[in-house]
């Protein structure tokens, strides 16, 4: 005789304290301040890589950190990026990162991660929206709006 196990698995969405997740998008100070709230990216001493995503009305589903690197990099993978997209149903996502140094100008390598991902979300069907570098609570830069994107 054969034993057959079935096992099902859910996706359950808790109600965090810290912030509300029927928040919609509105504007690029309101991604700043979600990434500020949800995960101090104004006071970490360290590179944070994360992410919103959004559903098909600009509403978060969710916020994610992706990876944690070093004082100057953060490592940073479009399977990781978009795993945790995918997951959540995204229509959309925004990226954000921080630079601990509090100057946001963006590097190099902020510019490749930023094209790779643009294009890796074309591909799948998941827009890629902005990518925010948060310098402080009051100094951030937008790669949409400096032509990145």
């Amino acid at each position: 005789m054969i034993n057959i196990q079935k096992y099902s698995l859910r996706v359950v969405k808790e109600k965090g304290g810290r912030y509300d997740l029927k928040r919609k998008i509105r504007n690029l100070e309101n991604v700043k301040d979600v990434f500020i709230e949800v995960l101090d990216l104004d006071k970490r001493a360290e590179e944070v890589f994360a992410i919103i995503t959004l559903d098909s009305k600009a509403q978060i589903t969710g916020v994610f950190e992706v990876s944690i690197g070093t004082l100057s990099s953060s490592l940073v993978s479009p399977r990781e990026v978009f795993k945790r997209a995918i997951l959540q149903n995204a229509s959309a996502i925004l990226v954000g990162h921080n630079h601990p140094s509090f100057v946001p100008e963006p590097s190099s390598d902020d510019i490749k991660i930023t094209k790779i991902l643009v294009k890796a979300g074309k591909i799948i069907g998941i827009k890629v929206i902005d990518h925010i570098i948060v310098g402080s609570k009051d100094n951030y830069v937008s790669m949409q709006e400096r032509g990145f994107i």
